[in-house]
């Protein structure tokens, strides 16, 4: 169970953290937050959710109060008081408090702590059933706390009987509400996405991971494809991969996990067990 929050800079009981009404985030939805995995006491590729992170703020006119360092040691003393070695972080930049409404002040700078879903074995085994759903996410590479579009599907989506949304626009193909796609080909060629997307550290790992074993594109994605495609997955911090087996009603690889997927999988979690080690051994 997650004891303790950061907020702008003070350890403080989960139950006691709060923030105030005219915090910008609440009046106009201006902010931008990352997420990922603490396991074994490691912040997983911390690097470079920090790098993306900063990229997101500086994109945002947002300002982050700290240096990335003492930004770091936020992180590590929130872990420490936790003593939980494996768990999820946000963290969580707004536009801050705003004597009018609408006027960025001093951002508030948020670390939180979460339980990371944990995913039914049923689940694992059948893959993801993903609805189509017309949009692309405004500032698209910028990671924002409005998710305003899939909450609005969510209850067609749950209708559906779908785990998630699969985005779409003009016929091209850009991600799930929260994960980046992909796509194997027949020739077992890996394809996704290089525009109107988050760009994803898993997605950036697993694209490394995945040129010593197959061929792969990274350009625009055409619907069509998509339902001619071997195996199809998501990809983010949670998933690692997840296969992706059916889509409105069109089945994946005869609605099976692809030996790729899995492969993939294997090679990832494998690179963050690895990365566990380099890092405890640096630090």
């Amino acid at each position: 169970m997650i004891k303790y929050y950061n907020i702008n800079g003070v350890i403080t009981p989960a139950e006691k953290a709060m923030m105030h009404v005219s915090d910008l985030s609440l009046h106009r939805g201006y902010g931008i937050f990352d997420y990922f995995l603490v396991r074994d006491n490691t912040p997983i590729f911390f690097d470079d959710y920090l790098d993306r992170f900063e990229a997101s703020a500086a994109k945002m006119y947002l300002d982050i109060p700290i240096s990335r360092q003492a930004l770091k040691d936020r992180v590590y003393e929130l872990i420490a008081a936790n003593k939980i070695s494996n768990f999820a972080i946000k963290l969580l930049l707004t536009g801050g408090y705003s004597s009018d409404g609408y006027t960025p002040e001093q951002p508030n700078l948020m670390i939180l702590g979460y339980e990371p879903p944990v995913y039914p074995e049923s689940l694992i085994e059948s893959g993801f059933k993903l609805m189509t759903c017309e949009h692309v996410r405004q500032i698209a590479d910028v990671k924002t706390i409005n998710y305003v579009a899939s909450l609005i599907v969510d209850r067609e989506r749950r209708a559906a009987g779908a785990t998630d949304v699969l985005y779409h626009k003009k016929g091209l193909v850009s991600e799930s509400s929260r994960s980046n796609f992909f796509i194997v080909k027949q020739d077992n060629t890996i394809v996704t996405t290089d525009k109107d997307i988050l760009f994803g550290v898993t997605r950036k790992h697993i694209l490394a991971l995945a040129k010593d074993h197959y061929k792969v594109e990274v350009r625009a994605v055409f619907l069509d494809e998509v339902f001619s495609a071997k195996e199809a997955f998501l990809t983010s911090s949670t998933k690692g991969t997840f296969g992706v087996t059916q889509i409105d009603d069109y089945k994946i690889n005869d609605g099976k996990i692809g030996k790729v997927t899995l492969h993939l999988d294997d090679l990832f979690w494998g690179h963050v067990q690895q990365y566990i080690s380099n890092y405890t051994v640096s630090n």
